[in-house]
């Protein structure tokens, strides 16, 4: 449990640093550059995830018993809740307390970049879009819609780092010579 909160600290601090470096990018909340920030910060979410198969072999390289595939990935997954969770966090900090206008400029730009800019097919668009922003309004909701979209990206990244260590220390035991 101690490697699990120390890996998902680590995990969560490297994509708080990645979210604040996307949010750098629209100081000022400027509408051109929330698409690359948001690019920037859904692949720093990747990147810092994939810490977790780094973790995954330090914490069971040293072990004795080979630990199953369902213990790899529950390690992984609860790297990832860990992660999540202090994300959100920051998350909620950021767009509540450090810079309270950022839903308002995001949602301004998400209705910029919707297909259509006029009729009622806008119209219900931007009803749509008003309806989310009003959910998004609500710092439990923010909190919870970004450490969800940590932990399933996190659950991807534990099942296949999972079953990948699993096999690659399968392979490498069954290579080791008789008595070594």
């Amino acid at each position: 449990m101690q490697s699990i909160i120390k890996w998902g600290a680590i995990v969560g601090a490297v994509m708080t640093l990645f979210m604040l470096g996307s949010y750098i990018m629209v100081a000022g909340n400027q509408a051109q550059n929330m698409g690359m920030a948001e690019v920037a910060g859904y692949v720093g979410m990747i990147a810092a995830l994939a810490i977790i198969l780094f973790a995954m072999h330090q914490h069971f390289k040293e072990r004795a018993d080979r630990p199953s595939l369902w213990q790899r990935i529950i390690f992984g997954i609860g790297i990832a809740f860990t992660a999540g969770v202090i994300f959100a966090l920051c998350d909620v900090v950021y767009t509540f307390m450090i810079n309270p206008g950022f839903m308002d400029a995001y949602f301004q730009y998400y209705i910029s970049t919707l297909p259509v800019q006029e009729g009622p097919e806008y119209e219900r668009m931007v009803d749509e879009a008003m309806a989310q922003r009003e959910m998004f309004a609500q710092p439990v909701m923010v909190f919870l819609v970004m450490a969800a979209t940590v932990w399933m990206i996190g659950l991807v990244v534990s099942v296949l780092g999972g079953l990948g260590h699993y096999f690659w220390t399968k392979s490498k035991h069954n290579n080791q010579p008789v008595g070594g």
